[in-house]
């Protein structure tokens, strides 16, 4: 019963302090097996930093040119997007000035006749007109 009891302890403070017993483990085979094999793991800690920070440098070059990347295709969007308006802008004013030729065309044509003005009126802005209105 005491052993039973014993063991039961030892592997639930095995589960949790499971470090303790590998570091001894490690240390033991360190001495045991002398300098050379404590030289092969030091020299391999140090190859593996250094391939982490090559690692690092690889992923921060290709950040910055994806950064440059983006940024040139949003310049280029961004120069696209002001030539696309003000030729919409142009367009938009030469329509303008024609629709205002028309009216004053219209209004001159029908100087006299109120209810042809306001029908021309309608047409050329887009909108309805309504012969019982008045």
């Amino acid at each position: 019963m005491l052993t039973v009891i014993f063991w039961k302890q030892a592997w639930i403070w095995l589960k949790n302090y499971w470090y303790w017993p590998v570091i001894v483990v490690l240390l033991l085979t360190t001495v045991v097996a002398g300098s050379g094999l404590r030289d092969k793991f030091f020299d391999l800690l140090f190859k593996q930093r250094e391939n982490y920070e090559k690692e690092l440098e690889i992923l921060k070059r290709e950040h910055a040119v994806k950064e440059e990347k983006t940024e040139e295709i949003t310049k280029d969007y961004t120069e696209e997007l002001k030539l696309i308006e003000k030729e919409h802008k142009i367009k938009v004013d030469e329509l303008e000035k024609e629709k205002q030729e028309e009216l004053i065309e219209m209004v001159r044509a029908n100087k006299d006749k109120p209810d042809k003005l306001a029908a021309e009126l309608a047409r050329i802005l887009s909108a309805e007109y309504h012969k019982n209105n008045r």
